[in-house]
């Protein structure tokens, strides 16, 4: 069901203009009604036109278009109807994506008893429908502008929200280091001092996380991201930010392994740096829900037309999730509506900026729940071979 009205798409006043303009040029009364022929422009009753295609609803406690007419006008087809004084009126639907949203009606003014020749009637209607054809194809670009608008409002909102709630992540966070380091400051005890530090460092990854999450959003959402490809060789990437992950994520980090197959060329062309994000993401993550387990990374590659396709398949034990956080997450990756992430953990874990990378680098991703104890990641990029020899030249 449609949630605009006529109104709501083609302004009154316009309508009114189009209307007398119609009434000029071609001799006849008009009146432009909504989806249930009550008027929105003004107009005598010139007829008893309205009445005739009418039947009162009981349950509705209304009169509603009868269905064989509501019928014929959500099919375009412009309808006639004899009146009293053996002429005919005529009305052409209005329709927005099949739906009626309006009548634009036409016929003689019978309180003045005017003569209309069968003519000029047929030639009446003919324009008339030219005229509900236009009016309904304003009413579909007003319609467009009109989610666009308030598709815009909402996602403001949203950002709006996730910018507050970053900001007080992060004063809440920036309150409790100054805590930490004042009872550090004011020991001799190393242990103490030492821990004081670990808890800092969980804190402000936390927090550096969010805000990457958040900048990489907003950036998304301005189009100003870019891919920016270069060589290089994952079999000196991985390595590297894996040990990141896991320095950053310190004792909190569960076990973690990678194999890199030696069929993957030595040095692949594509962003190194999205590739980066998505290997650190996988890690990250899953240190992030939960201190103890298991997380394995496979990277492999298989060659696709003149694309090598790099393969990151991802295993990770996930204890951390409940059964509903789960599903939640795999309805996420395979519909990618963020809704489904609402209100769980799964939300501020990093899935839905690994996911818009994926889709960045017109990869694919897909997840599997292997049990009740393991979840699988598989992410396939197309990028491209280089040859040794022609590097520099």
């Amino acid at each position: 069901m449609l949630k605009f009205t006529i109104t709501d798409l083609l302004d009154s006043d316009s309508l009114q203009i189009i209307q007398n303009a119609f009434e000029r040029f071609s001799g006849l009364r008009a009146l432009v009604t909504d989806s249930s022929a009550n008027s929105v422009t003004e107009g005598g009753d010139f007829s008893d036109f309205i009445s005739k295609i009418l039947v009162y609803n009981e349950d509705a406690n209304e009169p509603i278009l009868k269905k064989e007419i509501l019928q014929l006008l959500r099919n375009g087809k412009t309808i006639t109807v004899k009146n009293d004084i053996g002429s005919c009126d005529a009305a052409s639907p209005l329709l927005l994506e099949g739906e009626l949203i309006g009548l634009f009606i036409c016929g003689p003014d019978v309180e003045s008893g005017q003569k209309v020749s069968e003519a000029q009637i047929s030639k009446g209607s003919k324009f008339l429908a030219a005229l509900a054809d236009a009016l309904s194809q304003m009413s579909y670009s007003s319609f467009l502008s009109l989610n666009n608008s308030h598709a815009m409002e909402q996602s403001a909102r949203q950002e709006s929200a996730a910018v507050t709630e970053t900001a007080l992540k992060m004063k809440q966070a920036m309150q409790e280091w100054v805590e930490v380091m004042s009872e550090a400051l004011e020991s001799d005890d190393l242990e103490l001092i030492k821990k004081q530090v670990n808890k800092i460092l969980v804190t402000g990854t936390d927090i550096y996380t969010a805000v990457t999450d958040s900048v990489q959003n907003i950036q998304d959402k301005i189009a100003s991201t870019h891919l920016v490809e270069t060589e290089y060789s994952i079999h000196r990437l991985a390595p590297h930010y894996i040990e990141q992950a896991k320095k950053i994520m310190g004792e909190k980090s569960p076990e973690f392994s990678y194999k890199i197959d030696e069929s993957i060329p030595l040095y692949l062309f594509g962003d190194n740096d999205r590739i980066s994000q998505i290997i650190y993401l996988l890690f990250k993550s899953s240190a992030r829900q939960l201190e103890s387990g298991k997380a394995h990374l496979d990277i492999t590659c298989k060659k696709s037309s003149y694309a090598t396709m790099l393969i990151l398949k991802f295993t990770d034990t996930c204890y951390g999730f409940n059964e509903d956080e789960l599903e939640a997450l795999q309805m996420f990756i395979e519909t990618g509506d963020q809704s489904y992430l609402e209100n769980t953990k799964v939300k501020g874990m990093g899935y839905r900026t690994l996911s818009r990378i994926v889709a960045q680098m017109f990869g694919q991703i897909y997840f599997e729940i292997i049990s009740d104890t393991e979840m699988e990641f598989e992410i396939k990029i197309p990028q491209l071979e280089v040859e040794v020899e022609e590097l520099g030249s």
